[in-house]
């Protein structure tokens, strides 16, 4: 523990901790608590998606938060090539704002990118995946199996909410996907480049405050198309 509290040290190898956030006022305090409970050390950067409500009000107000703030809705991808631009601590990790991941993950994350170019949380090696219903739990084993099958890995849960690089494996001039689909193009551009890419268990807990952004049969779908595109074109 205490050489993982070293690492987080902001005079040493240090870590951003990276939140895209719209419309999360409810959630923000609670996020950020954990957060400084999980990994004191580390730097906080959100980056705001033109917010309507006080999400932006409340993370001013926080000395220790790096608050990036787009005048419009520019997209969940480059909410998070923005916010690795805006750090420049070797180790990243990505994290959504609504709390169904947990800030608590962010060590473990942290500690396997040591090992691993790239460290995605799993909620299906985690203890919740129970939680994540029948239909997103098939759709979500399928879509990252072929994702194994097309780019030789063996992750489990591609596109979940909480995962980590070493800073020299980014490139944010590369991506060109904006969206949810960031997610997908990263990951692909991080394998077909050689990187390594682990996992750790993580927890998941379905958000009981807000509403969520993400059309889930919408994004299946384009999953589909984008993962044999990313295979075929670069």
């Amino acid at each position: 523990m205490a050489a993982l509290a070293d690492e987080m040290n902001p005079d040493g190898a240090t870590v951003d901790v990276v939140v895209p956030i719209y419309n999360e006022e409810e959630n923000v305090p609670e996020l950020l608590r954990r957060l400084r409970l999980a990994c004191p050390a580390a730097r906080l950067i959100f980056v705001d998606n033109a917010s309507t409500d006080r999400t932006c009000e409340l993370l001013s107000a926080e000395p220790d938060v790096t608050l990036v703030r787009h005048a419009t809705n520019l997209g969940y991808g480059h909410s998070l090539i923005d916010g690795v631009r805006a750090g420049e601590g070797a180790k990243v990790v990505m994290l959504d704002a609504d709390l169904e991941y947990l800030p608590e993950d962010v060590p473990a994350i942290v500690e396997a990118l040591d090992r691993d170019d790239a460290v995605y949380g799993s909620r299906i090696l985690g203890p919740d995946r129970g939680d994540m219903g029948a239909q997103r739990y098939w759709g979500n084993r399928f879509l990252t199996s072929l994702f194994n099958l097309l780019f030789a890995q063996r992750m489990t849960d591609i596109y979940t909410g909480v995962r980590g690089f070493r800073r020299r494996v980014l490139d944010p001039d590369t991506y060109r996907r904006m969206g949810f689909d960031y997610i997908l193009e990263l990951t692909a551009v991080t394998a077909r480049r050689g990187g390594r890419i682990g996992e750790v268990p993580c927890g998941y807990h379905p958000r009981s405050r807000g509403i969520s952004e993400m059309n889930h049969l919408r994004e299946f779908v384009k999953f589909l198309y984008l993962v044999v595109y990313h295979r075929l074109t670069r």
